[in-house]
């Protein structure tokens, strides 16, 4: 269990970028038993003598759906922790829902990384008016001068965010996973959508993730948003509501809002929903890692992975949209082959990142993962399945081990997850639902994917397998001989230790 690090104290290093407010501590509700949400989930557990119940949040309309049912089903109170959050339609409607939760006495505590805050500073400090929200960022940025000018300054610390992503309602319903909350990562249909994955569970796992989030809520980097209060320009929270709903109304016959429902969360309180009992465990890193300017410190999260994706015997599927194994993943993997098991790992094609400095560096690494036995795939950016003009980038941060054990959560096989940035997961030991799962992952990669391998001469080839026949492909599919070239630019820059 994760324990508060800081009480009230503030670190010297905010006084001068602004004035802090008071800033006093507070824990989730241990006794939100007699919720709606409470007492579903306990009729759930008990009927299926169960330690825990997940769900699979594949569909991004259902992972929106399902938070904002779960929103307008809470009663005492609502924890999100997460990297970003937009003023689009996802995130309009979550602020509307949470305003309207606290409008019932609810109270909301919303915890945001400050990498990219002050897009959207205006919206979340008209929220923090209301008297029972409370908006929170992380390693905050100053508002009075440049942020890049701040960055460079203050690198060792301002380089380091939370990622982590948690969305938690009376203490009795969780969801983990990759997802931020923007519309790209909810199947918007627009001309770009991330490929992700979430978990919702009920269960003792749900106090572990409220523990987490406390710990992240009280640390000293946690600082109120209305710190910015006389920085920032903002309108009253009645206008700012009035603005969303109209933001909404311009888009209400728009095919995303018409496919995001709450029927998820009827049915997890009638007790219908589709939940698997398994075993869970969250893990999550302590908020000090970013203290720590140690380049090589380990973490709570990467100890995790590292040992528990060394017990595969069989097989290991690993999806990072951001791969940056390192030469001592290079070696990990390939003993992991010499082992008998089948390693196949999926990323992002050039073509589908958006992050090109990170395949930069990641492409360095492909050959000798072939060499050694592990299997490539890149998602390809248009698929067959997707909408016309829609880019797709992949997201998800997912793991499954020998079909029995599968890992979600904000966690990318990079330096930055591994040393940097925080980051947390769910683990779930079930066959039910890590069966399926890699069955699913493998069968759609001729469908979804670019398959990587060598040529006699050792040259890097990418397989399109086509309805017409496979086709191979010799240099980095669907992308601009100048994309090409400023990634090739860059992969000879000293940046691997930053991606």
């Amino acid at each position: 269990m994760l324990t508060t690090l800081v009480g009230t104290r503030l670190p010297a290093k905010y006084h001068k970028f602004f004035k802090l407010p008071e800033r006093p501590e507070s824990y989730k509700h241990a006794d939100a038993e007699g919720t709606l949400l409470g007492q579903a989930a306990l009729r759930w557990l008990r009927k299926n003598d169960a330690s825990c119940g997940v769900l699979r949040l594949e569909s991004g309309q259902d992972a929106l759906g399902v938070r904002l049912g779960l929103i307008d089903r809470a009663e005492r109170t609502i924890d999100i922790q997460s990297y970003l959050i937009r003023d689009d339609i996802s995130g309009n409607l979550v602020a509307l829902h949470l305003a309207a939760a606290a409008d019932r006495g609810v109270r909301v505590r919303l915890l945001m990384d400050d990498a990219l805050t002050h897009e959207i500073d205006a919206g979340l400090l008209s929220l923090d008016v209301h008297g029972n929200i409370e908006v929170r960022v992380f390693n905050p940025f100053p508002r009075r001068r440049s942020r890049l000018i701040s960055f460079i300054a203050n690198f060792n610390i301002l380089n380091r965010r939370m990622h982590n992503k948690s969305f938690t309602v009376d203490n009795h319903v969780t969801i983990v996973g990759g997802r931020n909350i923007a519309d790209e990562y909810f199947q918007s249909g627009g001309q770009l959508e991330f490929i992700d994955e979430d978990l919702l569970a009920i269960g003792p796992v749900v106090d572990e993730v409220s523990d987490g989030f406390d710990s992240y809520w009280n640390s000293q980097e946690a600082i109120p948003i209305n710190a910015f209060n006389t920085m920032v320009p903002h309108s009253s929270l009645e206008d700012s509501t009035q603005q969303g709903q109209q933001y909404l109304d311009e888009h209400r016959d728009g095919a995303f809002l018409k496919s995001v429902d709450d029927d998820l969360a009827k049915q997890l309180v009638d007790g219908t929903l589709a939940l698997v009992p398994a075993k869970a465990t969250v893990v999550q890193d302590y908020p000090d890692k970013i203290r720590k300017l140690l380049p090589r410190s380990t973490s709570v999260t990467t100890v995790f992975l590292q040992q528990n994706v060394a017990l595969a015997t069989s097989e290991l599927i690993i999806i990072s949209p951001y791969f940056v194994p390192q030469k001592a993943g290079v070696e990990f993997f390939s003993g992991m082959v010499r082992k008998g098991v089948r390693v196949v790992i999926i990323s992002n094609s050039l073509a589908s990142t958006n992050h090109s400095s990170v395949h930069a560096v990641y492409a360095r690494y492909r050959k000798p993962l072939l060499r050694r036995g592990v299997e490539l795939y890149e998602l390809r950016p248009h698929v067959a399945a997707s909408k016309s003009g829609t880019k797709l980038t992949l997201h998800s941060k997912v793991a499954t081990i020998d079909r029995s054990r599968m890992f979600v959560g904000s966690f990318n096989l990079d330096p930055r997850s591994l040393y940097l940035n925080t980051e947390m997961g769910m683990m779930v030991d079930s066959d039910e639902l890590a069966g399926p799962m890699a069955v699913n992952i493998l069968e759609s990669l001729p469908v979804i994917a670019y398959k990587l391998q060598l040529s006699e001469k050792g040259r890097l080839q990418w397989l399109l397998s086509a309805e017409s026949g496979d086709e191979i492909i010799t240099t980095e599919p669907r992308t601009t001989w100048w994309l090409r070239f400023k990634t090739k630019l860059m992969s000879f820059l000293p940046i691997e230790g930053q991606m």
